[in-house]
């Protein structure tokens, strides 16, 4: 049962959105870590398969009192998604001429720490769904993180209209997925900055491939994640705890370059004070002691919208 009630204000389910594309504008977080964070998860899954399972049957009558409570909810949350997407990656991305937080080497640790801190406080959220855990919820889990590990470690060199719609598949997937970001996947594509750019130039084109992507995932894997849930959800939420902690590695805040249109390797400790004075690696703790409060910041918010 979703911890979220159905009788969410719009401006609350507004402000929901707002987390989560500000979540999904960062590489390594995604919305639906969010939104399992915030308790609406199985409800964000559940209106998506019913607007699917609406389109599919062909508009039926009967069903449209379903749809609209699903467009009641799914309307706000996207447009605080949108304007917090939008505002978000100009944040980070920025332009040539003025490289914004996530591609300036002085600023982008303290991001990558403060999200590290968020979910490394929220690994437990998706484990809490677990009841009495076994060897297969265990194996489920280093599946999971693997999963992330050997996602980040090939990345595809191409800008065909053909990866975009591939990147919009995947890209809306993860954006779904606790634990992989559509952010990381455009950025392992290369595809991060390009993205970024054609949706605050409006480039219309190359977006609606993109798109064409999201909605080939819409009406695939979501049914599917649905029907995982609901019928297999400790094993799911399991896989979900897995891809959480496997996240970590891509968000780990000290790596060789920012900015490179890929994403960069991680740098070992021992080459930390090297690339970092004291006072940048101090501030960098103190971010990810800041998302680490924030974590709980969310679940009160998630206690105000349940009440």
């Amino acid at each position: 049962m979703d911890k979220a009630q159905s009788n969410n204000k719009p401006k609350e389910i507004f402000g929901c959105g707002l987390l989560m594309g500000m979540a999904d504008a960062v590489p390594g977080v995604s919305g639906g870590t969010i939104a399992l964070i915030l308790g609406i998860y199985d409800r964000l899954l559940n209106f998506l398969s019913t607007c699917v399972s609406f389109v599919k049957k062909g508009f039926p009558n009967d069903k449209s009192d379903k749809f609209w409570e699903s467009i009641y909810f799914l309307l706000p949350l996207g447009l605080g998604m949108l304007v917090s997407y939008y505002f978000i990656t100009k944040l980070l991305v920025g332009s040539d001429s003025n490289p914004g937080l996530l591609m300036d080497k002085s600023t982008a640790p303290y991001i990558y720490s403060f999200f590290f801190g968020l979910v490394l406080l929220s690994i437990k959220e998706p484990w809490s769904f677990v009841s009495n855990p076994d060897s297969k919820n265990y194996l489920t889990v280093l599946a999971g993180a693997g999963i992330v590990f050997v996602y980040t470690r090939f990345p595809i060199d191409d800008t065909s209209n053909i990866l975009l719609v591939l990147s919009g598949i995947l890209a809306l997937t993860a954006m779904l997925l606790p634990g992989i970001s559509g952010a990381l996947v455009l950025l392992t594509l290369g595809l991060y900055e390009e993205i970024v750019g054609y949706v605050h130039n409006l480039d219309i084109i190359p977006l609606s491939y993109f798109f064409l992507g999201g909605i080939i995932s819409l009406f695939t894997f979501v049914p599917f994640m649905n029907r995982m849930l609901n019928n297999h959800r400790g094993l799911t939420m399991s896989l979900l705890t897995g891809l959480m902690a496997g996240s970590l590695i891509t968000l780990w805040p000290w790596k060789t370059g920012y900015g490179t249109g890929s994403l960069p390797d991680n740098l070992p400790f021992n080459q930390m004070s090297d690339e970092f004075d004291s006072i940048s690696l101090a501030i960098t703790f103190f971010f990810f002691l800041l998302g680490a409060l924030s974590s709980y910041g969310i679940k009160y918010l998630e206690k105000k919208l349940t009440n």
